[in-house]
């Protein structure tokens, strides 16, 4: 599920690179929200059961970061 994820994330980011794209105020906050809110998850989840899988809910905070740089 996630690699289905990643895929559709990665082809729409190189399908919409270069175009000037308007996102409305509602849909950013809301992807705020959610992104933090895994990151938050993904930390405790790691530190109280020390299984890495939870890790990977930090993914998306990272890739927000990563991609802050590039847009």
């Amino acid at each position: 599920m996630i690699k289905i994820f990643s895929l559709f994330l990665l082809t729409s980011i190189l399908a919409f690179a270069g175009e000037k794209m308007t996102i409305p105020p509602y849909v950013a906050l809301s992807g705020f929200i959610i992104i933090v809110g895994l990151f938050f998850w993904g930390v405790y989840k790691a530190v109280k059961t020390q299984k890495t899988i939870y890790a990977l809910a930090m993914l998306p905070f990272v890739l927000l970061l990563a991609g802050m740089f590039f847009i």
